[in-house]
């Protein structure tokens, strides 16, 4: 697909779903570009607002979408310059400046001004503008923000004129301005990794890092640098990059109250000569680096990220901004530099993925010291790979519906991008077909699964909150099935994922249709309260008929009934927030307990199309008990196809050992002698050896 394709493509999907879902094509247009955006950690955590009105000076005040970003402290406003025209217009400097402009004045008069003159006293403008006001703070030092990001999104085509956008600080911070148009967006939607970061360290002021280059002769993957990095420039790229430096850093799911540590402040402040001395340094990964001509400096970077080093990072672009060591003079950090070696013989992507796997392993080991469960933030955990396999399985096609004459795909995307990557290589004709079968409004990304996950499990207020959040909240449930309990990933399992994601969808759509639903309104919360709330009315015996969803593909009249009743209800609830943001007013514990003792009984209609606890108890035991089967037959076809010499070399190799028993020893042999007698192992006695063996890879002995 090229890019007036896409383009053509983009703006037919914009037009169709405005008029499925009775909008304007101008807030279809934010809605994607945001999805695609918080997609691609571009702009975090967004509350979709629109505002607009004249202030102090009769100047021009709007935005669509506000957020923070807690991973560096940015403050982020987005304005969209949407045009409903089949010919595309230039975007140029005057528009750029005058947006900017508009985004601008909202800030100060949120910051020092009074935004309640310009709007209703229930208008959400202004708890943002409160919010704005309370993270900018009255001084640096109680302040949260380092930097104001402002995001144009438009689909006009960049005029050639428009080069480097510089702005002045506000407030003593640094200013960003982000243009996203339609080939930009293009461009992500054709790579499988999020843009990458270019960095040329002159434009920081200095000719190079010093760096020493490892001696590694037998390694084909990657070269190593140890380095020395000055404080300033970690701490300038921080602040023009910020978090898409940390993106395979799980600290980057830290707030930056967490991330700037007490002890490296004060050595920042007090003893900054000393700070090489007393910190771990910071390990870092990039696609590709350049280096002086003797070799000793580094020059430039492509696709640095910062794998371990977040709280260092962080606390150099706070001591800048909150002016503690503004220069950062006689500070040096420690840098681990691994650099990724291209393939010249596999495609860009293979390389990418290969980059991509590099960064998830480092950051594993990086962090180890931070408990965090790989299931929050790893596409190749278990549970991610174990569902993709379950959304391929012919089992678990959806049945066909609206006419459609096949069963369609509900595709598992546990990488970013797979769905757009099948299709590279692909013929228009075999796209087609592919888009049939695998629809994107039934791609299924795990951030959206676990999400739904949430909200079924009763936690409405977490699924309201960040993605990293909802991804702790889940992940032990997620290892204990995975470590305990596998026949549970079965394919009724996967079925009522995929209708825990319906229902939400569903929901979704069906609140914005209502009449008492405000433009730009609290969707976002108003979807999981109300998803929570009928679940937590049903009686105990009680359950939705998941089955009879799954397959229409879509609720049944009685649902979609009392969703309307209760999603008005949840709407007015939390309106009353007390002047908090809603965001925020959604997230706490406090307001879901609040809502849940609500008055509220179900109505007959729902009540007489629910299902029989028992009966759903049944299924789900008959499903465990099949895929109970396969895994015990999975296990001992593994077990026999690795091979009799490969278990007897296990036999040999723990013999003379005190590690596992001689009953143990005696019985790894045994099962080394059956496979040579062509014998397949059992399934009890497959889940012994694999025991054993986890017993002697543990205690450090290492089978090819």
């Amino acid at each position: 697909m090229n890019i007036e394709e896409y383009r053509k493509d983009f703006l037919e999907q914009i037009r169709s779903d405005a008029a499925i879902n009775s909008t304007d094509p101008n807030e279809e247009f934010i809605q994607k570009t945001i999805d695609l955006l918080v997609e691609n950690e571009e702009f975090p955590d967004p509350i979709i607002h629109y505002f607009g009105s004249r202030g102090r000076k009769n100047r021009m005040m709007q935005f669509n979408a506000f957020g923070f970003d807690e991973a560096d402290g940015s403050v982020c406003l987005l304005i969209s310059d949407f045009n409903n025209s089949e010919t595309p217009v230039a975007l140029t400097n005057t528009q750029i400046d005058t947006l900017y402009s508009r985004m601008k004045s909202f800030i100060e008069e949120a910051y020092q001004g009074n935004i309640s003159d310009y709007c209703d006293e229930s208008d959400q403008t202004i708890d943002i503008a409160r919010q704005i006001r309370k993270l900018i703070g009255k001084t640096s030092f109680e302040s949260s923000v380092l930097k104001f990001k402002f995001f144009i999104i438009t689909n006009s085509v960049l005029s050639s004129r428009v080069k480097y956008i510089q702005k002045e600080k506000l407030y003593d911070r640094p200013v960003e301005v982000n243009l996203w148009y339609l080939e930009r967006f293009y461009d992500l939607y054709t790579s499988v990794n999020s843009e990458a970061i270019e960095i040329n360290v002159s434009d920081f002021g200095i000719d190079g890092i010093q760096c020493i280059r490892a001696n590694m002769t037998d390694c084909d993957e990657y070269d190593a640098y140890l380095a020395i990095v000055p404080g300033k420039f970690l701490a300038d790229i921080y602040l023009k990059h910020g978090s898409r430096l940390l993106q395979g850093n799980v600290r980057a799911f830290l707030s930056l109250k967490n991330a700037v540590n007490k002890g490296i402040r004060k050595t920042i402040i007090s003893d900054p000569k000393k700070f090489f001395t007393y910190n771990n340094g910071i390990a870092t990964i990039s696609q590709s680096v350049e280096l002086s001509n003797d070799g000793n400096r580094i020059t430039s970077f492509k696709g640095l990220q910062i794998i371990n080093g977040g709280q260092t990072t962080a606390s150099m672009a706070s001591a800048v901004v909150k002016k503690d060591n503004e220069q950062l003079e006689n500070i040096f950090v420690p840098m681990k530099l691994t650099v990724l070696k291209t393939n010249d013989e596999v495609d860009e992507e293979e390389n990418d993925k290969q980059y991509n796997e590099m960064i998830r392993n480092i950051s594993e080991c990086a962090n180890s010291q931070t408990k965090v469960t790989p299931a929050d933030f790893f596409s190749n955990h278990k549970f991610h790979v174990i569902m993709e396999t379950l959304s391929l399985s012919a089992k678990n096609f959806a049945p066909p519906v609206n006419g459609n004459p096949f069963p369609t795909v509900w595709f598992y995307e546990r990488s970013r991008g797979k769905w757009e990557q099948e299709q590279m290589k692909l013929t228009q004709s075999e796209r087609d077909k592919f888009i049939k079968k695998h629809p994107k409004n039934q791609v299924v990304k795990k951030e959206q699964l676990i999400k739904c996950m949430t909200i079924m499990d009763g936690h409405p207020y977490t699924a309201c909150d960040i993605s990293s959040k909802m991804m702790k909240l889940i992940a032990s449930k997620i290892d204990d099935i995975c470590e305990n309990s596998v026949e549970q990933l079965n394919d009724y399992f996967f079925k009522k994922s995929i209708v825990s994601i319906i229902i939400y969808n569903s929901i979704e759509k069906l609140v914005g249709k209502q009449s008492w639903y405000p433009k730009g309104g609290n969707r976002a919360q108003i979807v999981p309260y109300t998803i929570a709330k009928i679940m937590a009315s049903i009686p105990d015996n009680k359950t939705i008929d998941y089955d009879l969803i799954w397959k229409a593909q879509s609720l049944y009249p009685s649902f979609v009934y009392e969703v309307e009743n209760v999603s008005l209800m949840t709407h007015k609830f939390l309106e009353n927030s007390g002047g908090i943001i809603v965001r925020e007013y959604a997230r706490q514990r406090e307001t879901w307990n609040k809502y849940k003792n609500a008055t509220y009984e179900i109505s007959e209609f729902f009540y007489n199309d629910l299902k029989d606890l028992r009966f759903e108890k049944e299924d789900e035991r008959q499903a465990k008990k099949e895929r109970k089967f396969n895994n015990d037959i999975d296990a001992s076809v593994d077990v026999y196809n690795l091979g009799a010499g490969y278990w007897m070399n296990v036999y040999n190799k723990v013999e003379n050992e005190k590690v596992i028993n001689y009953n143990d020893k005696l019985f790894i042999k045994s099962i080394a002698e059956l496979i040579g007698r062509n014998g397949l192992p059992s399934a009890a006695q497959s889940k012994k050896l694999i025991k054993i063996f986890n017993i002697a890879e543990d205690a450090g002995f290492i089978f090819e």
